[in-house]
């Protein structure tokens, strides 16, 4: 899921800016529905006692992980560790190699080669059954993710305006025999807003202007030509793998990154949930 207003706002004619004036201050400046201060935007970011004390950089992404926050019960799953920071990084080189392809399969110009100023990275607990919609939860939205989020429930949001990417917090699972192994749904989560980054920072929206729902549908695409065929999880699912209830990787999946499909691009079937939305049962 992503959130670019401005990249769609300064391409409008004047009048069009003039009618959405009221519109932006309200996403940028809105009463949360707890009742309290009014929140903009910012208070999305983490504060300086939320980020780690040395950010870790990720060199095939590019970018910097400023925040990590666990789940208690699911403590080895969303620790941050070298294993996990090895599944972003190999999600990102398997990916940013992947995207030029996808957008000249896609027959989609960009103005730029090279993606630069990427944003930082937040990894915050998601699923709304073990963390609700607690502070600084991914779903926090009746306080500090009111004014950027479109809505309960998402896996990953990626905000243009602030730089700044916020993802699950699980990139391992326990496997049947209690090893961690790569989460194949956190690579889908992954590569899903990496699509929303790539496709902002090499200048797609700019060449051919920018529609939300199109960019849904080209992230969408996206993890359909990266080989993952299967939809987006919502949290009760999404604990019934996490405690082995079902099978954790989809049938015919390899949960290591690395494996790409060589199939064009699928567009989802119509109705289907976007790759960061997940309905609550």
């Amino acid at each position: 899921m992503s959130r670019s207003p401005f990249r769609a706002l300064i391409t409008s004619r004047l009048p069009r800016f003039l009618a959405i004036v009221p519109l932006a201050l309200t996403a940028f400046v809105a009463t949360p529905s707890s009742g309290g201060a009014p929140v903009s935007r910012f208070d999305a970011l983490p504060q300086p006692n939320e980020q780690l004390g040395q950010p870790v950089w990720l060199p095939h992404c590019a970018m910097k992980v400023v925040e990590w926050r666990s789940t208690s019960a699911l403590r080895a799953e969303t620790a941050p560790t070298e294993q996990a920071y090895a599944l972003l990084d190999d999600t990102c080189r398997y990916a940013f190699g992947q995207f030029p392809g996808f957008l000249r399969a896609k027959k989609l110009p960009h103005l730029r080669d090279r993606a630069t100023s990427l944003p930082a990275i937040s990894l915050l607990p998601g699923n709304v059954l073990l963390d609700g919609k607690s502070l600084r939860a991914l779903n926090d939205l009746p306080s500090r993710f009111e004014a950027v989020a479109p809505g309960c429930c998402y896996w990953g949001l990626y905000v243009d305006s602030l730089n700044h990417l916020f993802l699950r917090n699980d990139p391992l699972i326990k496997d049947p025999d209690g090893t961690l192994a790569p989460n194949p749904r956190f690579v889908r989560t992954l590569t899903h807003e990496i699509s929303h980054v790539l496709s902002a920072r090499l200048g797609v929206w700019d060449a051919v202007g920018y529609d939300r729902q199109r960019d849904e549908d080209l992230a969408e695409d996206f993890v359909s030509y990266m080989g993952m065929h299967f939809p987006a999880e919502s949290s009760a699912e999404d604990l019934d793998f996490h405690r082995g209830r079902v099978p954790y990787a989809p049938p015919g999946t390899d949960t290591m990154p690395s494996v790409v499909a060589k199939t064009p691009a699928v567009a989802p079937q119509a109705g289907s949930p976007n790759a960061n939305t997940s309905p609550q049962r």
